[in-house]
């Protein structure tokens, strides 16, 4: 050994360095991992809350319109349910909120504007801000709807009206997938709807004080024509707007157009004229079956002049997409909750759909906002709106037969909402639509 080499300092050796940096690496891995667990968290989890978000909204919106439809068949002049309106609202939004997996939290009562609502019928604001905690919510235990004297809102100064409206706040329990892993198990959705009724504006003027005439004839929502042997035909296609149409009267059977006894049992021709001038239809909840006991063609001249009585005007028509005949010991065709609104049946009893025109139930989607025609309207040639008699063959004969039929066009579909009560009640036949509001 050199002197040099026994001066050289002695450098200890560090065992412990190599697994530090082993340590270090781990940790970094695991960050790596937490990372990656947290990206794939965020693209399954997240797009699944995404989804949720819009199902829960949807089911939100639905939530609130099934109540403001309640509101709807109120305002229109139905009799109150045996529970009471508050009873009835809160039951469909809470059957409606179940039906789309959903919880309401709360909902309160609106105006048309969607103004929320204090017991005694004033706005439930603070300022110009809304206060939840002073509305009054459905489902009170008074069970009663707000009151007050309020008659005409006017929106953009916060002027409150009657309740039209309901307000949801909705809420849903998201499970997680990947994001249990970090323990993220839940994610809460929150979303809130209103949603109003209120009467509809333009054509026949369907305020309080004005009302559309029913007529209580139904037609095919696709164009009907009539065969060789004056036998309905319903060619499959929608009747389309601002077209002159003779609407033929073709014999009796499934698809026709069908003459609508409102109260049955059936009291034949004076009782359908008078329907006509003086109109008197339950309310409607579109849509919902309705049943008629007479059905067909009354060639009659009482039933030409009623119908001229209306020359010119717009009037509300119902408009029908299926039959119904219950055999016996079968239910009444419903499609008004939640779990029966799919077709081909829309809740009519399996083997039931169609029947022989008579002692049957109507599907009744839409009602039609008809122009009568008038020798003064546009595009009628000169027509009047009815020829009924039952030997107008040289007027109403589009090559098939028809010996009767009634003339004018379409200006308007109503697809929601209710149709009131008829004049013939004192209540006025009013067009009553909801929407969806915020």
């Amino acid at each position: 050994m050199t002197r040099s080499d026994r001066d050289a300092p002695i450098v200890p050796t560090r065992p412990g360095n190599r697994g530090g940096e082993s340590g270090q690496a781990i940790v970094v891995m695991l960050g790596v991992i937490l990372a990656a667990l947290a990206l794939v968290a965020l693209i399954v989890d997240g797009g699944n809350l995404f989804t949720q978000q819009r199902i829960t909204q949807t089911g939100a919106d639905a939530s609130s319109e099934a109540g403001a439809i309640i509101l709807a068949k109120r305002l229109a002049g139905a009799s109150a349910p045996s529970g009471g309106w508050d009873v009835a609202v809160n039951d469909r939004i809470q059957s409606t909120a179940a039906a789309n997996d959903m919880t309401v939290l709360n909902a309160y009562y609106t105006d048309v504007c969607g103004i929320p609502l204090k017991a005694d019928g004033t706005a439930a604001l603070n300022g110009s801000v809304e206060d939840l905690s002073l509305a009054l919510k459905v489902n009170n235990l008074s069970h009663v709807l707000p009151g007050g004297s309020a008659t005409t809102p006017d929106c953009p100064s916060l002027q409150v009206g009657p309740a039209a409206g309901v307000l949801i706040i909705g809420q849903k329990i998201v499970q997680t997938y990947v994001a249990r892993a970090i323990n993220i198990k839940t994610f809460t959705v929150n979303t809130r709807a209103t949603a109003v009724a209120g009467y509809l504006q333009g054509y026949c003027d369907s305020t309080q004080g004005n009302a559309c005439a029913i007529l209580p004839v139904a037609i095919p929502v696709n164009i009907l024509g009539c065969d060789g042997n004056n036998a309905p035909v319903n060619t499959g296609s929608p009747w389309s707007f601002g077209v002159v149409y003779k609407i033929g009267l073709c014999t009796n059977g499934p698809g026709n157009v069908g003459w609508l006894d409102w109260t049955p049992p059936g009291g034949g021709t004076p009782e359908v004229a008078n329907s006509i001038l003086h109109p008197d239809n339950p309310a409607i909840n579109l849509p919902s079956w309705q049943y008629t006991t007479s059905t067909g063609n009354p060639n009659a001249q009482s039933i030409e002049d009623a119908l001229r009585s209306y020359n010119g005007q717009v009037v509300l028509i119902p408009q029908f997409d299926l039959t119904c005949s219950p055999k016996p010991n079968q239910p009444d065709p419903d499609n008004t909750n939640p779990a029966i609104v799919s077709g081909p049946n829309y809740g009519c009893p399996s083997g039931s759909l169609g029947g022989n025109g008579q002692n049957q139930w109507y599907r009744m989607p839409s009602f039609a906002f008809f122009q009568m025609c008038a020798p003064s309207v546009t595009g009628c040639g000169g027509l009047e709106d009815a020829y009924t008699n039952g030997s107008n063959s040289a007027t109403c004969d589009t090559g098939n037969g028809e010996t009767s039929c009634i003339v004018g066009k379409f200006v308007d579909i109503l697809g929601s909402g209710t149709v009131g009560a008829g004049v013939g009640s004192g209540t006025g036949s009013k067009a009553i639509g909801v929407q969806l509001v915020k």
